[in-house]
């Protein structure tokens, strides 16, 4: 199988960490490819970020579909413009989010997320109750570090990670912690060792599960929620 890892932004840095983690758990007859878009912000932040690192995405899963990719793994946390790839595209398009919450649910009653910046918790907060999982959240707390210096200082992100964490399980009641930010990738081990339960990177997650649901021959329907746009006359 083939699957495109795409980070939507232009932050090489996050992108080099994401692929010597995938580069660790690819199956050895899974070609994986991990680029990130050509224009765009440096790393998402705002959800201004996000709209303009969209048209870029799009055009990036379009290509994947041309060049007979099986599925596209969108490799930042917002799962900034999903539902659009998901509708214009004829294979899969993953969410880190999406995917980490589902399996989530899976190993635990409530789960907590960590993120980057303070004003992230309220996204966070909105993403939980967008997903209706309201009853199965616990909280969000962050690490107080953007996404570039996460990528690039791993002591500091386990350090105060596990400070962070620690209080969600003891504070907050969480029984999972989720990474929540692309750039955390290949930290949740160093983690889950120090608090005592499962800690989800959501990259490795998603891309595992992406292997097994490409395997099968899994898809989205498109009879409904992702259904082919209609084609519009652009002025």
């Amino acid at each position: 199988m083939k699957i495109l890892v795409l980070n939507p932004n232009t932050s090489t840095t996050v992108t080099e960490r994401v692929a010597g983690l995938i580069r660790k758990i690819a199956r050895p007859d899974t070609e994986a490819v991990v680029a990130q878009i050509e224009h765009g912000p440096e790393s998402l932040q705002s959800f201004y970020d996000e709209a303009l690192a969209t048209p870029y995405t799009i055009q990036a899963v379009r290509k994947a579909n041309e060049e007979g990719f099986d599925a596209v793994v969108l490799a930042a946390f917002c799962d900034p413009g999903l539902e659009a790839l998901k509708e214009i595209s004829d294979i899969p398009v993953y969410g880190l989010e999406e995917a980490a919450f589902s399996v989530a649910l899976l190993l635990g009653n409530k789960f907590s997320i960590l993120t980057e910046k303070k004003h992230k918790e309220n996204v966070k907060q909105q993403q939980v109750r967008k997903h209706g999982l309201d009853l199965r959240f616990a909280s969000v707390r962050a690490l107080n570090m953007g996404v570039v210096e996460i990528a690039t200082d791993p002591e500091k992100v386990k350090r105060t990670g596990i400070e962070v964490a620690r209080r969600m399980v003891q504070e907050d009641g969480a029984e999972v912690i989720i990474m929540g930010c692309a750039s955390m990738a290949g930290y949740s081990e160093d983690l889950e060792r120090e608090l005592g339960v499962p800690v989800i990177d959501p990259v490795a997650v998603t891309f595992k599960m992406v292997e097994g649901l490409t395997e099968l021959g899994l898809r989205h329907s498109k009879v409904g929620l992702y259904a082919r746009p209609a084609p519009q006359k652009m002025n």
